[in-house]
């Protein structure tokens, strides 16, 4: 039987499993889309079907539609996904992390049997995982958005048709706005950089422990 400590623990893992094939779902649409967006650039229109008849829109606007559809549900689920969600992780997993590093330590130093360095690592493995994959995941959306932008800037600047200029317009100015990019409670935000600055945090706290354990004495 698990203790309440250990279901705990487990219901924490899940919910990170989850959210990173939330978080990886939306980068893969927001990929199609770019990927539609620059299909065929002298075709202005988008044919498709639904409840079996056709359907022709402008291309641009029905784009920038779906992307507004994608940051709308994004804005539901950052709550949940970006605030506490995070923030627990990182208050729970960043002393695993501190004591896994020290641990690998104590293995170079003969303190505790070599034995143990392998699951240590893949420990580690596991939690920088948890921890990191949802800033890589939303530093990759940056890169589509960024990508995004530079075509529509691109098709701005060759465009000749006075309408299709202004809805390039539109969707570029509509992607300054909603940038996908997010905060942990608006303070700490969500990108490649939280990594690093939580290594620096590790590290710190590493050596505070080598120092009042004499480790290296």
């Amino acid at each position: 039987m698990m203790s309440k400590a250990q279901f705990a623990l487990l219901a924490l893992d899940i919910n990170r499993v989850w959210r990173f094939i939330l978080l990886d779902a939306v980068r893969y649409r927001l990929k199609l889309l770019r990927l539609k967006l620059e299909e065929d650039p002298k075709c202005n229109y988008y044919l498709y079907i639904k409840d079996k008849q056709s359907y022709k829109e402008n291309k641009i606007r029905f784009c920038l539609y779906l992307y507004r559809s994608m940051a709308d549900t994004m804005d539901l689920i950052t709550p949940e996904l970006f605030n506490a969600s995070i923030f627990f992780s990182v208050a729970c997993s960043l002393p695993k992390l501190i004591m896994n590093v020290y641990h690998i330590l104590l293995v170079i130093e003969g303190r505790v049997p070599y034995e143990t360095m392998w699951f240590v690592s893949m420990h580690i493995c596991q939690l920088c995982f948890f921890l990191f994959s949802p800033c890589i995941v939303v530093e990759l959306y940056r890169v589509e958005v960024d990508n995004m932008r530079l075509f529509l800037m691109h098709r701005l600047i060759d465009e000749k048709d006075p309408r299709i200029k202004e809805d390039v317009e539109l969707f570029l100015h509509y992607t300054s706005i909603r940038t996908y990019r997010f905060k942990i409670w608006r303070c700490f935000p969500v990108n490649i950089s939280l990594p690093i600055d939580i290594a620096q945090l590790c590290t710190s706290y590493v050596i505070v422990l080598i120092n009042f354990t004499h480790l290296y004495d």
